[in-house]
């Protein structure tokens, strides 16, 4: 092995298994490989790496050797907020570290098992302890790790499918602050920590119906957590809880086209089932003293009714040289999040990707690098929040206007065997 790519290989591990600090801006998380993040994500009809674990398996059947792949992102989010009044908050600027692995092995001219590891969804953000919102939310953290052994099957010379079974392990973090209005008279914090295992599937189709023309589809079915925690309120022992939360489904349609040597070009879209996260309701073993009279909780709620959404992903790869392509991108991506429950927990807008990147081969190895720019359009946020059906006063309901923007910088290596 050259030194350089052992010094690479070293390193990359470093970062892809520094665990204990995973979790990333944002809810979904789509940057789970160099070649697919470096072209808009715009991937499933092309497919053609390990990670297609994640992003179609029925692409493992065009790969002929087993395969260890490795991939890390670092990810960096601004977030700001100004009121009409002139307040103004910045949220902790942190760097999240984005993991996957993948592993595939043929197993024959017809069957390729493969293995993943990665983190579908993760959210990180907190404001400032004393900020206008902070009865809304001071800190947000998700955290999840998917296992995803597929098997993808050709089924026809042109035509292959695959099958994959989800084992998804999530943990949140939910924290904010109430005020207590019997005595004593103070504010009080409430956070939430629990976590929990949910269930899913994955399926995908593969189908060239002529040279240099593929078209792909894959889809992911929504998995329901269920976190079981502890609720940690001031002037309380701790008290034990839930909290459910049912992770989208989501189908992706792809067309790639490469019969205008040496491009490939791709256009995909993408439904995600954003519906099924209607609320975000945390259920108590045992009643608490309530913030407001007249007595106790035995759950917290806030609605969210979040809407489905599209995303449209084009991207484009140019072969510099045998083994050494170029890739750029462009994503347009819709938020979920509706104007009556937008809220700062997920200060959600319609998003600009804007990608670059490439990959190269050396022996057996592949280095590839991936560079993703998003620009969240700005969002004002000028609703009435609830808690348990109870608006906040209007001087806690954090309203103006929320800007943000991502710079994502990802790094792969493969080995082949």
């Amino acid at each position: 092995m050259p030194r350089d790519v052992a010094v690479y290989l070293i390193v990359l591990c470093m970062v892809l298994w520094r665990v204990s600090g995973v979790y990333a801006a944002g809810f979904a998380v789509l940057q789970q490989g160099t070649a697919a993040m470096a072209q808009g994500n715009a991937f499933v009809a092309q497919a053609d790496d390990p990670s297609a674990i994640f992003y179609n398996p029925a692409g493992l059947i065009q790969l002929k050797q087993p395969e260890i792949y490795l991939n890390s992102v670092l990810s960096s989010t601004n977030r700001t907020y100004n009121s009409p009044t002139g307040l103004h908050a910045t949220a902790k600027h942190e760097i999240f570290s984005i993991p996957a692995f993948y592993a595939v092995l043929p197993l024959n001219e017809r069957f390729v098992a493969g293995l993943g590891l990665f983190t579908p969804f993760g959210l990180g953000t907190e404001w400032p302890s004393t900020w206008a919102g902070q009865y809304l939310t001071t800190k947000s953290k998700l955290q999840t790790f998917n296992l995803n052994p597929v098997i993808s099957v050709k089924l026809l010379d042109n035509l292959s499918g695959a099958v994959g079974f989800d084992v998804l392990w999530s943990k949140v973090q939910i924290r904010r602050k109430t005020v207590r209005f019997v005595p004593p008279l103070r504010d009080i914090d409430n956070d939430f920590k629990g976590d929990g295992v949910g269930f899913g599937y994955n399926l995908g189709l593969l189908y060239e119906p002529m040279e240099g023309v593929k078209l792909g589809v894959h889809y992911r079915s929504e998995i329901k957590v269920t976190h079981s925690g502890d609720l940690s309120v001031s002037l309380l022992d701790n008290v034990g809880g839930e909290a459910d939360v049912v992770f989208p489904p989501s189908v992706t349609w792809g067309c790639a086209y490469s019969r205008i040597k040496p491009f490939v070009f791709e256009f995909d879209v993408t439904w995600t089932g954003w519906s099924t996260y209607k609320n975000l309701l945390l259920t108590l073993n045992q009643p608490i003293p309530a913030t407001i009279p007249p007595a106790t909780l035995s759950s917290i709620l806030q609605e969210k009714n979040w809407d489905d959404t599209w995303a449209f992903r084009f991207g484009a790869n140019y072969e510099l040289r045998p083994g050494m392509k170029a890739r750029v991108g462009y994503i347009y991506d819709l938020t979920p999040v509706p104007s009556d429950t937008f809220d700062p927990t997920i200060p959600d807008a319609n998003r600009h990707i804007f990608t670059i990147g490439g990959d190269t081969q050396i022996g057996r190895f592949t280095l590839g690098f991936a560079y993703n720019y998003i620009l969240s359009e700005n969002r004002s946020k000028a609703n009435m929040l609830a808690i348990n059906g109870t608006p906040l006063p209007a001087a806690n309901q954090a309203n103006g206007k929320y800007e943000s923007d991502n710079h994502s910088l990802g790094f792969s290596l493969s080995c082949k065997f």
